[in-house]
């Protein structure tokens, strides 16, 4: 009888854009992806559950990046969210470059305490991603749905009263 069995396949989906930062490896000025990898048993090369999972930030030109530690990977979904905020112009680039530096002041250092990416400064260019939503498009989230993601944000500690107050005017409009 054999038995055909393996370990270490696995999954790795893009999470999307995480913050602005020059790239360690190629320095190009692009916003970091957060990639989770997942490793696969497998018996038969049918996969039977993961056994292990990392995140990484890493560039989407050379695809180099640093592996997030467990307490960052909170800490970049966060960012994330604030990101999604800026690009639907939910805050100003000065509110979110300080957003951007209090995220790479926490995460972008290695095991010594070196400072190994930092905020960029100015944000660079959208890489190419899928088409944004119409305002006012069936698949557009109400008025009210983005302000509760917007208080969501606030309630997280990701948007400042000033930040929260800016966007709140201009998805109301005012």
């Amino acid at each position: 009888m054999v038995v055909i069995m393996g370990w270490g396949g696995g999954d790795t989906k893009d999470l999307g854009e995480v913050a602005p930062a020059s790239c360690p490896a190629c320095h190009n000025q692009v916003f970091l992806h957060q990639l989770h990898s997942t490793k696969q048993f497998s018996l038969y090369f049918i996969p039977l559950g993961n056994y292990s999972s990392n995140d990484y930030l890493a560039c989407p030109i050379c695809r180099q990046g640093i592996q997030l530690r467990k307490e960052h990977v909170a800490v970049a979904q966060r960012m994330r969210a604030a990101t999604s905020v800026y690009r639907k112009g939910g805050v100003s680039q000065d509110q979110y470059l300080a957003t951007v530096a209090r995220f790479w002041a926490q995460v972008g250092v290695d095991p010594n305490g070196r400072q190994v990416v930092g905020t960029p400064g100015a944000v660079p260019a959208a890489t190419p991603g899928p088409p944004a939503q119409v305002a006012g498009s069936a698949d557009s989230p109400s008025m009210a749905e983005q302000l509760q993601r917007l208080g969501q944000l606030k309630a997280d500690g990701i948007l400042t009263d000033e930040e929260f107050a800016t966007a709140k005017r201009r998805l109301i409009g005012g």
